[in-house]
């Protein structure tokens, strides 16, 4: 028997001590991965979002330089961005100094060209002749062609900088898997001691160990389903942990402003950049979502094209920027039909908008419409060198008037065709498509 105790004394000794030994370099192991994190990943991961948010400013920048328009406003944005792709430089990262110095010429090509376009078209009053007008078509082709480059050059290094925030934050998870893992194996070994010392390393490992282990591990797994803001867990006793719990508290808030930046972006791409209304595929969004509604018992709906009379001769008399400045003020005008008459409009394409509205007659429709063209009549725009630009719209109306159509594009092309008969008859007029009733009779096509 006493050989039996000191060799099983021997025995937990040794056990006691091999425990002990692993313990100790256990948590040597934590602490390093801790310091790694503390040092190295969590700035790493800060820096990236903070690249990220000067890759954003200066895609907002480009577009702001290409849309401007204006000599100094184009100066003043150069030289933010300048400014801006410089700050990258302090950054060991070619990739996003590469990108910054491309941006930064693709937008000295956009200002270079446009001033060259200026001066083309200003020639000293004389007349811009065919070679001209050739020369400035070549300018703005290559102002367009910068701008592309520029936007893709920043959508590139958006992608790059959204894939080594993953790459980090992956590398982090799984560090803290992995510590997870050896918590679990090494103190399960260690609860095999007698029942008091199981009871006790129990107590501390649940608490102090465990818990915020598996706060951890939960609070990833629930960022990883996409809850970006779960409860926070108490702040755990050891100092490792609490690194780590701040790590991933750190990742948290990574995809926190990851998920608002492409909130953001979907925005975007569903807004047309110049007017701010709905561009022609999330139009075309609510055009199918209103339709099966309406098919579904909902309020029937009509369809408006709104096109803009003599655009292309707008253009050519006054300029491109005047063009832009009338399709801004029509789709001011437009909007305010969106709060007062539930109007969902968007920009087509070019100068044609489309306005989809629920639950009227021929002859709310016919007013609302009337409404429309009046107001753009009475916009007061001003070309460049003051004159005046009188702007007219021709209008096509067509709606459901209670018929089983198979899709919305049925309405969308007669409203064309009511739009187009508008056209032919004098322009500046409001038109109701034929509609075919349910006996076959049609009713004819009328102007307001």
């Amino acid at each position: 028997m006493r050989l039996v105790g000191r060799v099983a004394l021997l025995l937990v000794c040794l056990y006691a001590g091999a425990a002990a030994a692993y313990s100790v370099q256990f948590l040597n192991g934590i602490e390093r991965d801790a310091k790694t994190a503390r040092e190295e990943q969590i700035p790493l991961i800060l820096s990236q979002n903070r690249n990220a948010l000067k890759v954003e400013r200066a895609a907002s920048l480009i577009r702001s330089v290409y849309l401007a328009h204006d000599r100094k406003i184009e100066r003043q944005i150069q030289l933010q961005l300048q400014t801006l792709c410089q700050s990258f430089t302090l950054d060991e990262n070619q990739t996003l100094i590469d990108g910054a110095r491309e941006i930064a010429a693709s937008v000295k090509v956009i200002v270079s060209t446009r001033e060259a376009s200026r001066r083309l078209r200003d020639s000293d009053g004389a007349a811009i002749t065919p070679e001209i007008e050739a020369q400035i078509h070549e300018t703005d082709a290559a102002s367009a062609e910068a701008y592309q480059h520029a936007i893709n050059t920043a959508d590139r290094l958006s992608e790059t900088l959204a894939t080594d925030a993953v790459a980090l934050a992956d590398s982090m998870a799984s560090t803290i898997g992995s510590a997870a893992r050896e918590v679990k194996l090494g103190w399960t070994l260690i609860l095999t001691l007698p029942v008091l010392f199981f009871v006790l390393t129990l107590w501390v490992v649940s608490r102090h160990v465990m818990a915020p282990i598996g706060s951890a591990v939960a609070r990833l797994d629930a960022i990883s389903r996409g809850n970006t803001e779960p409860e926070a867990p108490r702040k755990p006793v050891f100092h490792e942990l609490a690194t780590i719990a701040d790590a991933v508290k750190a990742y948290g808030a990574l995809s926190i402003d990851l998920t608002r930046t492409n909130a953001l972006l979907k925005i975007l791409s569903d807004r047309d950049s110049l007017t701010g209304l709905a561009n022609r595929r999330s139009l075309q969004a609510v055009l199918d979502t209103t339709f099966q509604t309406a098919r579904s018992g909902g309020p029937e709906i009509a369809v408006m094209m709104i096109d803009l009379d003599h655009f292309k001769a707008i253009n050519d008399t006054y300029g491109h920027h005047a063009g832009d400045a009338c399709l801004v003020a029509v789709a001011d005008v437009l909007r305010r039909f969106e709060a007062d008459d539930g109007a969902s409009v968007g920009r087509y394409g070019g100068e044609e908008f489309v306005a989809v509205v629920p639950g009227r007659d021929d002859k709310s429709l016919t007013d609302i419409a009337e409404r429309m063209r009046v107001e753009i009549m009475a916009l007061d725009l001003r070309s460049d060198d003051g004159r005046r630009i009188a702007l007219t719209t021709s209008i096509g109306v067509s709606r459901m008037a209670g018929r089983l159509l198979d899709g919305v594009q049925r309405l969308v092309s007669e409203a064309d065709a009511a739009l187009y008969q508008a056209k032919r008859d004098g322009r500046n007029r409001v038109g109701l498509a034929t509609v075919h009733t349910a006996n076959g009779s049609p009713k004819r096509n009328r102007q307001a």
